[in-house]
């Protein structure tokens, strides 16, 4: 039985020790950071770390040869696959879809609307026509944004047509028509911090969970205040806090 750590950049690889050894298990780390890292049983470094199938196979090789307890993730990369591994093996905490509602605009939007949450406008854009097609349906000015990730910026600004046409031929989107581009599209806004009563509306429909807290964003079209978005926020909570609840260790006091 073992703790597996994915740690990217070894932001708080020589902390997991101390924050985790009342577990009593030895400590397993992933990470792309190749310098020495005491207090583990053992460290891969995974030079692809980000795009590279090496943080899986690391994680599948440690299942191997013995049973793992939990995987800890704080990193906001980290998250829609570090999901995907717990679902595999069998552990405890946020699995994979819960992870794509913090990770992905689209999936968040489509889940509270049917929980009945008021969403902000928001379209999924597949080719360029569907760009034309929501500047016919929204009117100017637009704004795409990258669908997945955990800052989902801003790649295009479009106040009329022609900002729309020289963005449609730029490289965003791929010749290959197979290729779905990940990107979204939506009236320009200025999201803000949700209002407690939206917030709660939120928690209500996707209940949070203590190791992957979350923050709400929303803007207010008349009256009305719309959730705009729904992303991972590791800042809520302290590092020790987050990684002490994903390893089902129970809670201590902050010094």
């Amino acid at each position: 039985m073992s703790l597996v750590i994915l740690d990217p950049d070894g932001r708080h690889a020589a902390d997991y020790p101390a924050w985790l050894g009342d577990s009593g298990l030895p400590l397993r780390l992933v990470t792309n950071r190749p310098v020495a890292h005491p207090g583990y049983a053992e460290v891969t470094v995974v030079e692809r770390y980000a795009r590279g199938p090496g943080v899986e196979l690391a994680v599948l090789g440690y299942a191997r040869y013995g049973q793992l307890t939990a995987l800890i993730a704080l990193d906001p990369a980290d998250q829609v696959r570090a999901g995907g591994l717990r679902d595999h093996l069998g552990l405890p905490g946020q699995g994979r879809t819960a992870a794509l509602l913090l990770a992905d605009a689209m999936t968040a939007h489509d889940a509270l609307a049917r929980a009945g949450v008021p969403v902000a406008r928001r379209a999924e854009l597949r080719r360029v026509a569907d760009l034309h097609w929501w500047a016919h349906h929204w009117g100017y000015p637009l704004v795409v944004r990258a669908r997945r990730g955990p800052d989902r910026p801003v790649l295009g600004a479009l106040p009329d047509e022609a900002a729309l046409r020289c963005f449609a031929a730029g490289p965003v989107f791929p010749d290959n028509p197979a290729v779905v581009p990940a990107l979204t599209v939506e009236p320009l806004a200025a999201p803000v911090p949700a209002p407690a009563e939206l917030d709660a509306a939120v928690v209500a429909a996707l209940p949070a969970d203590c190791g992957h807290p979350y923050t709400v964003t929303a803007v207010r079209v008349g009256t009305h205040w719309l959730v705009h978005d729904l992303r991972y926020d590791p800042t809520a909570r302290s590092a020790r806090a987050l990684a002490r609840s994903q390893a089902g260790l129970a809670p201590v006091a902050e010094g």
